[in-house]
């Protein structure tokens, strides 16, 4: 008889694990589109308008891209932390503190300080927020072992009330008609656009992070030490390295680039802080993450993905009157088909006679 069976690589090639990612995309997006055949709509139509929507039309392009820049961010913030097989699920709640403390600024200094004072003051306050606030699930896994998964996921909850307080009381502005958004930033605390289009400065940042990051981690002593420490715990113990700093230095750094990602999203899009500004991109960027298999220059094309995932969800509301809960499946299926095509990075399937 004949059986399918999995062997086991001896090398698994970073050619052959994109080649496996874009498989797993293509099923998911064939899974997608037996979904929308469920709801009584043609696959190929929809994709197609979807498709025309976002990359023949220079609106599409803009909202593709202004969505893109906080999946860049918290996408990399998941990636960074993910080098020393940490699990930041806290990225959700590091981008609202970032935003959080990015407002208190523009709140208390927009209007007396210059654009060239304030956007950089709000930046580090941000990033010191997001880093606060991975510090803590950081400090429980070096010192006591606690599994970081469950803290920074349950913080998560607490950022997000937190704001939602401080949107219904002392931060809300008594010409919102009751509303729970804050004042609008002056002008210096608003990142600048591009031209004339609606696509904010983050997109630099966003980039040049991106590029800053793979360098200290490939090519510095730092980043061979957390290389080696996420790869083999003992043989880094053994070497002598301080793994508890760098477990609590790692988180901090991933909790900075999140909190980033929120002090993007309020002074480069909405320009104040409203209550759900963030359409989980904290969350999405564990899927870009996972997509990108940890690679921080593998974020730019898998954030790119998934913004054009968010922008077509938009699209599908707008021409066929879909929930939002539709772009949260896409989603679903993604991480779900990425996950299960992890075990085809480590074996390859084989076909075997067994003579019986």
């Amino acid at each position: 008889m004949i059986y399918l069976t999995l062997e086991k690589r001896l090398h698994s090639s970073a050619l052959n694990r994109f080649a496996i990612s874009l498989l797993a995309i293509a099923l998911a997006l064939v899974i997608g589109a037996l979904f929308l055949a469920a709801v009584g709509l043609n696959p190929l139509e929809a994709y197609g308008i979807v498709a025309s929507q976002i990359f023949l039309d220079s609106w599409g392009w803009q909202d593709l891209i202004v969505k893109m820049i906080p999946l860049l961010l918290t996408g990399l913030a998941v990636a960074v932390a993910a080098q020393m097989k940490q699990w930041n699920i806290g990225a959700e709640g590091q981008l609202y503190m970032g935003a959080l403390a990015a407002t208190w600024a523009a709140l208390n200094f927009g209007a007396s300080l210059s654009i060239w004072v304030m956007l950089p003051m709000m930046m580090i306050f941000a990033c010191i927020a997001g880093a606060l606030w991975a510090m803590v699930p950081g400090i429980l896994k070096a010192q006591f072992g606690v599994n970081e998964i469950i803290t920074t996921l349950l913080l998560n909850y607490v950022a997000i009330s937190y704001t939602d307080y401080l949107l219904y009381g002392a931060w809300r502005d008594p010409g919102s008609l009751n509303f729970p958004i804050t004042k609008t930033f002056e002008t210096s605390a608003q990142l600048p656009t591009l031209g004339d289009t609606s696509i904010h400065l983050g997109i630099i940042l966003a980039l040049v992070l991106i590029f800053i990051v793979y360098f200290v981690l490939e090519k510095t002593s730092v980043g061979y030490q957390v290389r080696v420490t996420g790869d083999n715990f003992h043989a880094a113990r053994y070497s002598g390295f301080n793994i508890k700093g760098i477990t609590i230095a790692l988180m901090m750094i991933s909790g900075a680039i999140a909190g980033l990602a929120g002090m993007a999203e309020v002074s480069g899009v909405h320009q104040r802080l409203q209550q759900n500004f963030s359409i989980n991109y904290g969350y999405t960027g564990i899927i870009v993450a996972w997509v990108a298999r940890n690679h921080p220059l593998a974020v730019i094309p898998t954030a790119f993905f998934l913004a054009a995932i968010f922008v077509g969800g938009e699209l599908l509301q707008i021409e066929y009157k879909l929930p939002i809960a539709m772009v949260y499946l896409f989603e679903g299926i993604i991480l779900f088909s990425v996950l299960g095509s992890e075990i085809f990075t480590e074996y390859k399937p084989k076909l075997q006679r067994i003579v019986g």
